[in-house]
């Protein structure tokens, strides 16, 4: 049928608008990965290569409370008409993939991450990271617009550091099937946007002044 469709020289957009069609129901249960899949296995393996200098600074990260008014949903389903038809909803939690997913950029860039600060650790040898989750939200109609916005604080020696909101957007392209893991994939994207800002903002609050 999209043959003949193509044939009769009907635009590619309204092919487009056939097949979301047929695939705008259905609830999406997306596992929300981190990091972002890699678009290549070389690239993932040119990422493990790459060892940071170790810090000497060890972060004790708290886990981000999810603020977010509508906890259960991470996204919509649209139809060709651009009409909300679905939800979208994680089949893991939120908090836990942000924190762990900002463990992982912490260790990346060369931190140890521990859940609470050592009896025997000297003074300014760590800092307290703490924080909220604002939004994470995919949206689409023909492509993907991931979402994520959360505010983040750094204290050390009960001195506030950092309290700054940070946001980022991803997308995993083109709408076709409008799939659990496309809506994991532009999540993903937008959070390794938001934190990458926010690990380069850790970086300087902890550099000697």
């Amino acid at each position: 049928m999209i043959g003949i469709i193509r044939g009769a020289g009907i635009p590619a957009a309204l092919v487009s608008v056939v097949l979301l069609a047929g695939c705008a129901f259905g609830t999406r249960q997306p596992t929300l990965i981190y990091p972002p899949a890699s678009e290549s296995g070389e690239k993932s393996i040119a990422r493990a290569e790459v060892k940071p200098s170790p810090k000497n600074v060890q972060i004790v990260l708290k886990p981000f409370t999810d603020e977010r008014s509508n906890k259960k949903v991470v996204g919509t389903v649209r139809n060709a008409l651009g009409m909300r038809t679905a939800e979208v909803i994680p089949t893991n939690s939120v908090s836990e993939w942000v924190t762990q997913a900002l463990a992982t950029e912490l260790r990346n860039d060369g931190y140890t991450v521990v859940s609470a600060i050592p009896a025997d650790a000297p003074q300014g040898t760590s800092a307290v990271v703490s924080g909220e989750i604002l939004n994470v939200f995919c949206d689409m109609y023909f492509s993907y617009t991931g979402q994520v916005s959360l505010v983040a604080r750094v204290s050390q020696d009960g001195k506030e550091l950092l309290n700054k909101h940070y946001a980022g957007e991803g997308s995993a392209g083109v709408a076709v099937a409008m799939t659990a893991e496309s809506y994991a994939q532009s999540l993903a994207l937008a959070l390794s946007a938001a934190l990458k800002q926010f690990v380069s903002d850790l970086d300087q609050s902890l550099s000697p002044q």
